[in-house]
């Protein structure tokens, strides 16, 4: 996960020199957002939205997808990749390596 901060700018994870933080709670965004394969997940790895409320397991009408439980892959919970399933693994290295992008020191 990353913070959002709204007076960045066109990247998010950076806030320009001369800004100011405002005195607000960032709100929370998902590095890799959107729904992926669920074949390639544990099926206790999946769950969906459905009237505001998240439910175990892909919906019936997805089609193949599902939105992943942030436990599954995150970095900051597994500091290896996991191996619960491959789906988990990929996601983890994509999210690691957004991670690692984000932080390193901005060259002009």
């Amino acid at each position: 996960m990353n913070t959002y901060r709204p007076q960045a700018g066109p990247d998010p994870t950076r806030v320009e020199a001369d800004a100011e933080e405002p005195e607000l709670d960032p709100a929370w965004i998902a590095l890799v957002p959107g729904d992926f394969p669920y074949r390639h997940f544990a099926l206790d790895e999946v769950f969906h939205l459905a009237g505001g409320i998240a439910w175990p397991g892909p919906h019936h009408r997805d089609y193949g997808v599902a939105k992943i439980a942030h436990g599954a892959c995150c970095p900051g919970l597994h500091f290896e990749r996991p191996d619960s399933s491959r789906g988990a693994g990929e996601l983890w290295q994509a999210m690691r390596l957004r991670m690692l992008r984000s932080s390193a020191p901005h060259v002009p």
